[in-house]
């Protein structure tokens, strides 16, 4: 099925213990973090991993798309990182505009790096086009919002609260993510990143057409329909 915009948004957790590295690799990690809490960070090695494409990993891709006044909303998941890139792979060319949130900074050259890391090469050439101030191949919610000054972005749960939308981290939030996936509560992650999606969508039908948004009974969550 091909659709004119796919939004989607991206859990992340190490991809090894820090100890799993070669000396001198550890080294690199611990001058980073090093470096970090030096500028009053409290960053850690599970913090700087999740959120770093050659040292982490990726457990969830949930994509959707706004179909009349549903959201409907789909997920790969699971240990197996190469093929929840395969099946997200296989998506990118069905589309012409990647909506996401802060996605031009994080989801988007993580995913290309991993992609990198398993050899996997592009169905779509246009998704690895970051080009800044364009609203395609890749419309950046967030930086189209705040036209792209980040002294003024919120986050996504902050900027759904203010608009009256259901937050997407009322029962989990990023920094909880590591400890549910160690606990293999995957339909908390499954649900947690398929609300985020259906967030985003409904802020981008918001930057786009002002539109009143769409009620959460309409959305449309995997274990409610497929893609």
């Amino acid at each position: 099925m091909s659709v004119n915009h796919l939004c989607f948004d991206i859990e992340t957790v190490p991809a090894r213990e820090i100890d799993a590295y070669s000396d001198s690799v550890q080294a690199k990690i611990q001058e980073k973090l090093d470096k970090l809490q030096s500028r009053g960070s409290t960053s850690t090695y599970e913090y700087f991993a999740s959120t770093h494409g050659d040292f982490g990993k990726i457990i969830c891709i949930s994509v959707g798309f706004i179909h009349g006044d549903t959201i409907r909303l789909k997920s790969f998941f699971g240990t197996d990182e190469a093929e929840i890139l395969k099946s997200f792979n296989a998506l990118l060319n069905k589309t012409s505009t990647f909506v996401h949130y802060n996605g031009l900074n994080f989801d988007v050259p993580f995913i290309l790096q991993r992609m990198a890391h398993h050899r996997i090469p592009l169905s779509n050439p246009d998704f690895a086009n970051l080009r800044r101030f364009s609203t395609t191949p890749h419309f950046d919610v967030m930086m189209q919002y705040y036209n792209w000054d980040m002294t003024r972005v919120l986050p996504l749960g902050i900027l759904a609260e203010l608009h009256g939308l259901p937050s997407p981290k009322k029962d989990l939030s990023g920094d909880q993510v590591l400890e549910a996936y160690r606990q293999e509560r995957w339909k908390e992650i499954v649900h947690y990143c398929e609300f985020d999606v259906a967030t985003t969508l409904n802020l981008y039908r918001l930057v786009t057409t002002h539109k009143e948004p769409i009620p959460l009974e309409n959305y449309k969550f995997s274990e409610d329909a497929q893609l």
